[in-house]
C-alpha cells in the first residue's frame, strides 16, 4: 500500500495543483491576475486519534472523518481512509491591496471573498470529489454536505468541520493569536478539505504546539495584527469571534461587496490581521530563531 499510496499522494497533488494554476475559475478578469497562487497539500489519516479529540477540543458536533464517510455511503461503510487538506495562497497583487487598508478591506479582497472564497473554492472541491470518484473512491467535501452548519455559541460561531483544524491535523501549520491559520506560505491563505476512503501515507505534525508559528503565543513578541483589525477584536487575550462577526458580515461589508461587483451574502471580508503582518506569507519562525 506504502508504494500505491505515495504515487495517489503525487497523483492528487498534481491535479489539485493543475487546476488551482490552470483553471478559468481561478482568474479574475477585473483583477487581471489569479486569486490563488500555487497550493500545498497534505494528508492526515482518517482514523487519526486527533479527530475524536475535536469534539472535546471544538465540540461535540463536530464531525469525524469516519462520521463523514458514513453520513454520505451509510453506516459500517468507514474502514479507512484519508483527509485531503489544501493551503490556497492568496495572491500577492490582492495582499498588496489589503496592506493598504486601514478601516476595511480593498476592493481586490472584497472581489476575493465571492469569486475566490466562494466560486473557486467550492469548485476545487467539486473537482477533487469527482477526481477521487472516477479513481474508484468514496469521497465527500463536508462543507458541500446538507449537514454542514457554523452554530452560534456564547464565544462566537462554531462550525461542525472545521477547516483550520483539519489543516492543522494534516501538519500544514498551528494557530496565531487572531485565530488565523499561519502556514509555511503564512496567514493570508484559504483551507478545504475532502474525506475519502482511499489510504495513504499521512504527513507528519511536527509543530511542538498548537501555535508555535505565532511569533506572539510562541515568544511573546509581535501582536502587529492587534494593531491591524478596525474594530478591535483581538488582544493579547485572543480573538473576539463575534466582534469580528459583525464586522466581516455585517451590512457595510455586505454593501462594500456589492459595490465593488461581488455577493452580498458574501461580504466583503476584511483580512487586516493577514496582510502587512510578519506571517502575511511565511513562517515567521523561519527567521525569528
Amino acid at each position: 500500500m506504502n508504494e500505491t499510496g505515495i504515487e495517489f499522494k503525487r497523483l492528487i497533488t498534481a491535479e489539485i495543483k493543475s487546476y488551482v494554476l490552470e483553471n478559468k475559475a481561478n482568474y479574475s478578469v477585473e483583477l487581471q491576475g489569479p486569486y490563488f497562487e500555487e497550493p500545498i497539500v497534505q494528508f492526515a489519516a482518517a482514523d487519526d486519534s486527533l479527530f475524536g479529540e475535536y469534539k472535546e477540543i471544538i465540540g461535540p458536533a463536530h464531525a469525524t472523518p469516519s462520521e463523514v464517510i458514513e453520513r454520505s455511503f451509510g453506516t459500517a461503510s468507514f474502514n479507512g481512509g484519508s483527509v485531503i487538506s489544501i493551503v490556497l495562497p492568496i495572491s500577492e497583487a490582492i495582499r498588496r491591496a489589503n496592506r493598504a487598508q486601514k478601516s476595511r478591506s480593498s476592493r481586490e479582497w472584497a472581489l476575493l471573498r465571492t469569486f475566490g472564497d466562494e466560486y473557486m473554492m467550492k469548485g476545487l472541491r467539486g473537482h477533487l470529489v469527482d477526481y477521487l470518484t472516477n479513481l474508484g473512491f468514496n469521497a465527500v467535501a463536508p462543507l458541500d454536505t446538507d449537514w454542514y452548519n457554523v452554530q452560534g455559541s456564547v464565544s462566537g460561531p462554531v462550525s461542525n468541520w472545521s477547516e483550520r483544524h483539519i489543516a492543522y491535523a494534516a501538519g500544514l501549520g498551528t494557530f496565531g493569536i487572531n485565530d488565523g491559520f499561519i502556514t509555511e506560505k503564512g496567514i493570508a491563505i484559504r483551507l478545504l478539505s475532502v474525506v475519502t476512503n482511499l489510504q495513504v501515507p499521512p504527513d507528519a505534525r511536527t509543530a511542538v504546539s498548537h501555535t508555535e508559528n505565532c511569533l506572539l503565543c510562541s515568544k511573546g513578541i509581535c501582536g502587529v495584527c492587534i494593531t491591524r483589525c478596525p474594530v478591535q477584536a483581538i488582544s493579547k487575550e485572543g480573538h473576539d469571534k463575534i466582534t469580528c462577526m459583525k464586522f466581516v458580515y455585517g451590512q457595510e461589508s455586505r454593501d462594500w461587496a456589492v459595490e465593488n461587483g461581488g455577493d452580498a451574502k458574501s461580504g466583503a471580508g476584511c483580512g487586516l490581521c493577514q496582510t502587512k503582518v510578519p506571517c502575511e506569507s511565511r513562517n515567521p519562525q523561519r527567521t525569528a530563531r
